[in-house]
């Protein structure tokens, strides 16, 4: 199965990157798609009612195994494999 990862509004993918940087310090990679989905599956917790209505939505459309396909490939597009950006 290919996946497109859409292309964040730079704000937010800014703020997903640093976030990404920051528990990857402490977590690997399994960890942190096992969060990400954690934090899918707890749509309701969520404030923001656009993310949690894509949350849901998420949930209830698309299996497990892609939701998981779906973490890994947003993993991978802003996190490399080696939980660090290029440092110049």
């Amino acid at each position: 199965m290919e996946l497109l990862v859409v292309p964040l509004q730079p704000r937010f993918e800014q703020l997903l990157r640093e976030q990404l940087r920051r528990l990857a310090t402490t977590m690997t990679r399994e960890q942190l798609v096992q969060l990400r989905l954690e934090q899918l599956y707890d749509w309701e917790k969520v404030e923001d009612p656009v993310t949690r209505r894509f949350f849901r939505a998420s949930t209830l459309v698309w299996t497990p195994e892609e939701l998981k396909a779906l973490v890994e490939a947003t993993l991978s597009a802003y996190l490399p494999e080696d939980g660090r950006e290029g440092v110049h």
